[in-house]
């Protein structure tokens, strides 16, 4: 089955390298989550690069706003 222009499509940061689409939304960009708090710190830092540079059009980046998560310390980094 072929994906339809106007569907969305979810895919992880590694299955995105190579493609590219008009709107990107980044979710979880919180530290523990992204950076995932037992991989490699470089790995995740070049993957959120990989998913930022997906977006040709807009990137939308979210992270929770509750008292006990801490927004992903790659955020200050690529503003």
């Amino acid at each position: 089955q072929e994906d339809a222009p106007d569907r969305p499509v979810l895919a992880s940061l590694h299955a995105s390298k190579g493609l590219e689409w008009p709107n990107v939304w980044i979710v979880g960009c919180e530290d523990g989550v992204l950076p995932h708090m037992d991989a490699p710190i470089e790995e995740e830092r070049r993957l959120f690069y990989v998913g930022m540079t997906r977006a040709m059009e807009r990137l939308v980046i979210s992270h929770q706003l509750s008292a006990d998560a801490v927004q992903s310390r790659f955020l200050p980094e690529f503003q």
